[in-house]
């Protein structure tokens, strides 16, 4: 189950990174924008550390996308 977990956050973390340098954003951009701190926006992105759903909305919002389309992740490779 660990593995299913740590693919899903990192996985997270590499798509709301794709989406941030999309925009031309660094880490600590983000962070301002969505109310978190650039450290914890890396964490996320290299899958160190899990977002909980709140902070998942607010980076969403920062983003301007939808919280489904962020969280919409492709299916484990088996």
């Amino acid at each position: 189950m660990e593995r299913r977990v740590n693919h899903v956050r990192k996985a997270l973390g590499t798509k709301i990174r794709s989406l941030r340098k999309e925009r031309g954003w660094s880490q600590e951009a983000l962070g301002e924008r969505s109310a978190l701190s650039g450290k914890f926006i890396g964490e996320v992105e290299r899958g160190e550390k899990s977002i909980s759903v709140d902070s998942l909305y607010r980076v969403s919002v920062a983003l301007k996308i939808a919280l489904r389309k962020l969280i919409d992740l492709p299916a484990r490779p088996q």
